[in-house]
Order: C-alpha cells, then structure tokens, then sequence
C-alpha cells in the first residue's frame, strides 16, 4: 500500500463513473492532509469496439503506475473487470471528501494488518494434530500467504528428521520431487480427491514386515 487513492471526477469536478469520468485524481497524504499528487486527464470513446475500450482503459489506468485504489461514483462493468484484475481495491461513493478518503485509507490499512497478521500466523511447516504421530499442513493456504516457501523448503526437512505416523498434507498437485524423494526415505504416500484442485496427500513410513 503506498498511501495514495485515485478518484474518478467529472468535468465538473464530481465523482463519476469512469466512462463519464474526464480525469483520475490522485491524492495523496502529506502531513496529515489529503493533497492532489497527480492529474491524469482523459477521453473515453464509449462508442468504440470492445477491444479499443478495453486498450484505451488499460492505458489510462496505468498512468497511475503505484496507485491501486480508486474510487468512482460507480465502478462496474467492464472498467470494473479491468481494474479488479489488475488487483485494484474498487469503492464506490456520491460524494468526495476528506472524510471519505480517510476512511477508505483506514479500511485499507486495517485490511492489510488482518493479512499480516494471518501470515504471521500461517504455519511454515507441518504441525501436530490432536492424534499421535499424525502431522498436518496445508500447503495451498501456506502458499498463499507464504509464496517465496516452496514445498521441499515446508516439508524436507520435517520428513528427514520428525518422527511421524502419518504427514497430510493439502495441495492443488502432487509435488513433483514426491515420488524421487519419498522412495529414496523409505516412505509412501495415498492421494485423496478434496474437490477440484485440492487432493490432500497422506504420506507414510513403509513398515517392514518380517
């Protein structure tokens, strides 16, 4: 988050829709006060073909380069889509004001304390379930909020040294490495089907049976 917020005025200096809009405003908070950083004027032709729109869009919003939010008298259709993919926080307002800007400014912050504060919580590597011997991770949420751990950083090590019955693990795939790696340890593994693109892979150690 960079502490800057784009609105979507008219011409006559309103919040508007983007298709109506004539400039983006981008505002910014220097020494406690909302000020305007940026102008980035423009003409939408409502009545060009689709993918014109969707060019002549794409190139006006990325005149904001570092700014990801924005806020329109409303937002919808396709400068929503756009803008959502290109990982946009989208308000809708009548009015703007400084009020409103600090608001949405607070939102934001607290949205991105929430998801620190569930990274920070997110476990890196298996953890104890409440039966003995049986370890848990959930790779794809992991991943999501952890994408630099790769699964051999989350699991080989555990699976070299822990003492386990059982490890079950959740993924969207089999890692690759599973089927060099698991054979050369003396381990096996059993795949379940979750629902689409999610399996969770229960993985033991062979048991000699003399």
């Amino acid at each position: 988050m960079t502490g800057k917020i784009s609105v979507i005025i008219n011409e006559d200096n309103e919040l508007s829709s983007f298709e109506n809009g004539a400039s983006l405003l981008v505002f910014s908070l220097v020494d406690k006060v909302w000020q305007v950083a940026d102008e980035i004027k423009y003409s939408l032709d409502t009545a060009a073909a689709m993918s014109d729109m969707r060019d002549s869009i794409r190139t006006i919003i990325l005149k904001l380069e570092d700014c990801k939010t924005i806020i329109g008298r409303s937002v919808t259709g396709l400068p929503y889509n756009i803008l959502e993919r290109m990982g946009f926080d989208i308000f809708e307002a009548d009015a703007l004001s400084d009020q409103l800007l600090e608001q949405i400014d607070l939102e934001l912050k607290a949205d991105t304390a929430k998801i620190a504060d569930t990274a920070a919580n997110t476990p890196t590597s298996p953890v104890l379930t409440s039966t003995d011997g049986v370890y848990y991770l959930n790779l794809i949420e992991l991943q999501e909020k952890h994408p630099e751990i790769s699964s051999k950083k989350a699991l080989q090590g555990f699976m070299e040294t822990a003492l386990f019955y059982r490890l079950e693990v959740v993924c969207s795939h089999i890692p690759p490495w599973f089927d060099v790696f698991l054979p050369q340890k003396r381990m096996t593994y059993t795949v379940e089907e979750l629902d689409k693109n999610r399996l969770k892979v229960s993985i033991f150690k062979k048991v000699c049976k003399c």
